[in-house]
């Protein structure tokens, strides 16, 4: 396995690319178009969007899209619902919006990311940002996921169009339809879309079912646009998903219902000829519940109900101007308030219902204030400095959730956290076509109501009851990041290196005083911040464009955490590359080889019973036909994932679940 992992890093990294069906100009190895996503990468605001061509197969979910940018990665539970991580960083050191909107899982097992309850059908794209960058999406210090939604359109003629589709995955018999109606006409747009998911238990590399690893969903979508002045447009958003019969093989329950509202209202005003050049507000509200249950698990000694509920609501306002010559200024202020309640009942045979809550019933008043400003300064040189300061305050809403922490001693449950973030990022064109870039920064977040209420929150991936603790600290992060690139017509090349230091750095603790409350833990442990943890790590990326007609991806990234005892980290990734070559054939044919591969992770973390995972390397063929006839356009996609039947897992998979094996896949779609 040595041998492949070394010609893979050698064949080093991916920036995102193009995925249009034609000829590659030579001067586009940074836009590919990705029929109705695109997903981009922005490390700073200097650099152009990167998007990804890894949308080959269409009937891929959000996470597994995304799964392919080298900043992303996911752990997964099982086939749905997939959390997504940052680098090194995950949960709440991470921010994940929709459209600057803020949506609160109802999930104590975070079994229900925000990323679950968008489709790719409904988006227009995904944008990462890292370190002192994300600031005007929030306080976080690991980066931030936006995910932007697509947008009715206007039309100078009243114009109907479309698509429908439908697809078919092998290794869990998976089944997926969609369908998408826009209506323009020159002053107001309707755009709807909805997309149809079932899968069965998926079949593994060597051949067996993995169980409780099916799930079905639906999703709806609606945008409507409206032209109220020449350059003041109205929107509204709503977004229905629902999903049911959901299994999770590497945790002890399943997920019987999770459905999710989302609904917004903005105006937006764009004249350039104007000092604000650019000012959207927008009101937001979002209702999440979510319930686990083992119904299907046979033999339990106890059965077990958690529901989860979940309700935001928010604002936020964004302008841009520009202050002077070769100048940009984006300010943002924005709050929300969020209502987290969940419980648990158990039913042992015999006995009374023992009923509790697992999370309080809580709230969190969120509100802050962002700013990034940017300057060119010579010909070669620009700087930019983000800014942000957020206040949050955390309460427990009810008597019998203050009473229950107070078994702990826990008297005073509320907190209030001032959050100031700063970073100075300097760019210069330093030889030809090669640009360096530093930045540096202070960030911070604030502790999850996990960490501050959270009430005997098993842990499967280590085995531990987790507590919260009202009185800790929030996490600070001093990092710093340095990216070279090189850029021309066929060829773009960059690198990127960082390093954080957290400090405060939260973490669970064991408490030996403490007696589990799960039948089987290993104990508890209570949330509480450590001195500090160290995370670095760096990515590459490289597009060659070999002929007009040929195009070679490649991505490349590690990362490495330890804490302040020198022990390794918990869910760091190990080395990692995904190198893709498509060829065109005329404007209608493309062809694409790809090959994935890993390296070993053996730097795990004792205290969390984390086991070393192999190395792999995978193997895959995708293919895709478009032809147009009078007023529609057909196209197919098909191809061949793991194509040897690798048996494998990847080192953020929980329970040492095996990820499927060998995957045909075909989609068809029809667009008019």
């Amino acid at each position: 396995m040595k041998t492949p992992l070394l010609l893979g890093a050698l064949a080093l990294a991916a920036v995102p690319v193009l995925a249009q069906q034609k000829a590659i100009p030579a001067d586009s190895v940074r836009t590919i178009v990705l029929q109705e996503v695109a997903v981009v990468t922005k490390r700073h605001d200097h650099q152009q969007h990167l998007q990804n061509f890894y949308n080959a197969n269409q009937a891929a979910t959000t996470e597994e899209l995304m799964s392919r940018m080298p900043e992303l990665s996911f752990i997964r539970r099982g086939s749905y619902g997939m959390e997504p991580t940052i680098r090194a960083y995950s949960g709440g050191q991470v921010s994940v919006t929709l459209d600057g909107m803020r949506i609160q899982g109802a999930c104590t097992d975070k079994m229900d990311p925000a990323t679950i309850y968008i489709e790719p059908l409904n988006l227009q794209r995904i944008e990462v940002q890292t370190a002192g960058a994300s600031s005007m999406q929030g306080a976080a210090i690991g980066g931030s996921l936006d995910m932007k939604l697509a947008e009715a359109e206007l039309s100078d003629e009243r114009k109907l169009s479309g698509s429908v589709s439908s697809g078919y995955q092998s290794a869990a018999h998976a089944m997926l339809g969609g369908l998408r109606l826009s209506y323009a006409t020159p002053t107001w747009g309707l755009r709807a879309s909805s997309t149809y998911r079932k899968a069965q238990n998926y079949r593994n590399g060597h051949g067996e079912k993995v169980l409780y690893s099916q799930y079905e969903k639906a999703n709806y979508a609606l945008n409507g646009k409206f032209l109220l002045q020449e350059d003041l447009v109205l929107k509204a958003d709503l977004i229905i998903d629902d999903g049911w019969n959901i299994g999770f093989p590497a945790l002890p329950m399943d997920v019987g219902q999770a459905n999710a509202r989302i609904g917004s209202v903005s105006l937006v005003r764009e004249n350039s000829d104007r000092r604000w050049s650019r000012v959207e507000a927008r009101l937001y509200a979002n209702r999440i519940a979510h319930s686990m249950d083992d119904s299907a698990r046979p033999d339990l000694p106890v059965r077990m109900d958690m529901p989860g509920l979940s309700r935001t609501s928010g604002m936020y306002l964004e302008g841009t101007t520009s202050p002077g010559h070769h100048q940009q200024l984006t300010v943002r202020a924005d709050a929300s308030a969020s209502y987290l309640s969940a419980s648990m009942t158990m039913y042992q045979e015999g006995q009374t219902p023992m009923y509790m809550l697992t999370w309080p019933d809580n709230r969190q008043l969120q509100s802050g204030i962002a700013a990034q400003y940017s300057f060119q300064v010579g010909d070669k040189t620009q700087l930019q400095l983000n800014s942000r300061v957020n206040l949050s305050d955390f309460a427990i809403t009810t008597g019998e959730g203050r009473s229950q922490l107070s078994v702990f001693g826990y008297e005073n449950t509320a907190r209030q956290f001032v959050i100031p973030s700063l970073s100075l990022q300097a760019s210069r064109m330093v030889y030809k076509k090669l640009k360096a870039s530093l930045s540096g920064g202070f960030n911070g977040r604030t502790p999850t109501a996990s960490e501050l209420y959270g009430f005997y929150l098993f842990t499967q991936f280590d085995g531990f009851d987790y507590v919260g603790n009202p009185n800790m600290k929030s996490e600070k992060s001093l990092q710093s990041e340095f990216t070279l690139s090189w850029q021309e017509p066929r060829v773009r090349l960059q690198a990127t290196g960082y390093v954080s230091r957290v400090q405060d750095y939260i973490v669970g603790t064991y408490d030996p005083n403490l007696s589990a409350m799960t039948i089987g833990a290993r104990g508890v442990k209570v949330y509480d911040n450590t001195p500090y943890a160290l995370l670095a790590g760096a990515e590459a990326s490289a597009v060659y464009n070999i002929t007009g007609y040929t195009q070679l991806v490649s991505t490349l990234r590690y990362n490495y955490g330890r804490n302040a005892d020198g022990e390794p980290l918990p869910m760091i990734p190990p080395l990692r590359s995904i190198t893709s070559l498509r060829k065109y054939f005329g404007d209608n044919l493309w062809v694409q080889g790809e090959t994935e591969l890993a390296a070993a992770q053996n730097r795990n973390s004792e205290s969390f019973r984390e086991r070393p995972t192999k190395a792999f390397m995978l193997w895959h063929l995708r293919a895709g036909y478009q032809r147009e006839t009078e007023n529609k356009v057909w196209q197919l996609n098909t191809g061949i994932e793991n194509i040897f039947d690798v048996h494998y897992r990847e080192h953020l998979d929980w329970g040492r679940i095996a990820r499927p094996g060998r995957n045909v896949f075909v989609q068809v779609s029809m667009g008019f």
